[in-house]
């Protein structure tokens, strides 16, 4: 049931996160394509939400709550002339209310710009989710396309970077949250939903830009749910476990205590002590099996040797194919090791319960980092599998044969 929390969580809370301002900007045409586009979204939401809820009652809550975010969207998407801030911030409402486990907040995947839309057929292929629904990468191309030929539209390029992350597309949303950025550099949702887009494009790792942004938000409105909720995973995935329950206690706060996003915040803060869940029920008789490990081994590709210094950072990692974006595990190495076996197992979850055996599907991947950080930069060289189901003691190949744009 825990992946289901996760991904109710970060759905509710994100949410609620960015439904107080609307973002302004100028609006261009084209109000039937995104409408469209927001029907399509809405379409995937339902499905993840079927698919990861098993409790009646959980998904009547959140399908009712799905169906209001629609209908909102779409009753301003017909009125052309409505006012441009609450246009922008009931879009900006339902788009956060459809995406998934960004961060689904925090993500990691990749991809590159407009330019936006420039990857190859077959690249695209391998990396679109299974369960996209069809359709919706046509409209996602549409809305990029158009503004290309409308570049000032603040909610078309925050609309395109959203959507962008629920087809686990971040380094294609970064590059849109970065137009929009430039057209409003001062907005705190706006940098929330930047940080969580280089958060994804990173393997869902907060350190550097992304919680410089967060820590900018905070200290404007220290309140801001979105930032609080990104600072304590920042927090978590560094360790500092004080530092983590105290975010999302003031986070807390922000809700009526018996509400379900404070029951959410409570469950989180049980994981990431080590406590039992609120929800927990009596201790299993069985002793519970272990942990799953995987056997990785990476390499270099032919003609990638010289790029590669031998002091250069290199990271093994795995992530969920689909959801949240923090690595399920992850050893640093020297490039100069390669080729080499590493051994990635549940001991090394970044946060309680977000470990290789929590997923069915993941993808493998290598990084080679010249700056020495998770975070990736232009030049970095990387390899990664495609989606598989990781085996206990299994053995899977990575090659380093990209370039990182």
């Amino acid at each position: 049931m825990i992946e289901f929390w996760i991904a109710a969580a970060l759905l509710l809370l994100l949410g609620y996160t960015f439904f107080l301002p609307a973002l302004t900007g100028k609006t261009g045409g084209g109000g039937a394509d995104r409408a469209k586009l927001n029907l399509l979204l809405h379409r995937h939401r339902q499905q993840e939400l079927a698919r990861e809820t098993a409790d009646a009652e959980d998904w009547r809550k959140l399908d009712a709550e799905s169906e209001r975010s629609l209908l909102d969207d779409l009753e301003m998407a017909g009125h052309p002339h409505a006012p441009a801030e609450a246009q922008g911030g009931r879009l900006a409402l339902a788009v956060t209310l459809i995406a998934l486990p960004l961060v689904g907040l925090l993500a990691y995947f990749s991809l590159g710009r407009p330019d936006l839309l420039g990857l190859a057929p077959a690249q695209m292929q391998a990396q679109a989710q299974p369960n996209t629904p069809p359709g919706l990468e046509d409209s996602i191309q549409r809305l990029a396309e158009r503004l290309k030929q409308n570049p000032n539209d603040l909610e078309g390029w925050t609309m395109l970077g959203r959507s962008l992350l629920i087809v686990n597309q971040p380094d294609k949303a970064v590059t849109a949250f970065e137009y929009a950025m430039k057209l409003a550099p001062d907005n705190l949702d706006l940098k929330a939903y930047y940080a969580e887009a280089l958060a994804g494009a990173s393997q869902g790792v907060l350190e550097g830009k992304p919680t410089e942004l967060v820590e900018a938000v905070l200290k404007q409105d220290p309140q801001h749910k979105g930032a609080l909720w990104m600072a304590g995973i920042a927090a978590a995935q560094r360790k500092d476990i004080p530092k983590a329950v105290d975010y999302w206690t003031r986070l807390k706060a922000q809700f009526p205590p018996q509400s379900e996003e404070a029951r959410q915040i409570d469950r989180y803060l049980a994981e990431v002590q080590g406590l039992p869940t609120p929800a927990a029920t009596a201790p299993p008789t069985q002793t519970p099996a272990p942990g799953k490990r995987i056997h990785v081994q990476v390499k270099l590709a032919e003609g990638f040797k010289e790029r590669a210094a031998p002091d250069d950072a290199l990271f093994v990692f795995a992530r969920a194919a689909q959801g949240p974006p923090m690595p399920l595990a992850v050893v640093k190495k020297r490039a100069g090791d390669l080729p080499l076996e590493v051994v990635l197992d549940d001991s090394m979850a970044m946060m309680q319960g977000m470990n290789l055996s929590s997923f069915e599907q993941v993808v493998i991947g290598a990084r080679i980092s010249k700056s020495g950080k998770p975070t990736p930069s232009p030049g970095d060289l990387q390899g990664q599998t495609a989606p598989l189901a990781p085996e206990n003691d299994g053995h899977y190949a990575v090659t380093v044969d990209q370039v990182a744009p």
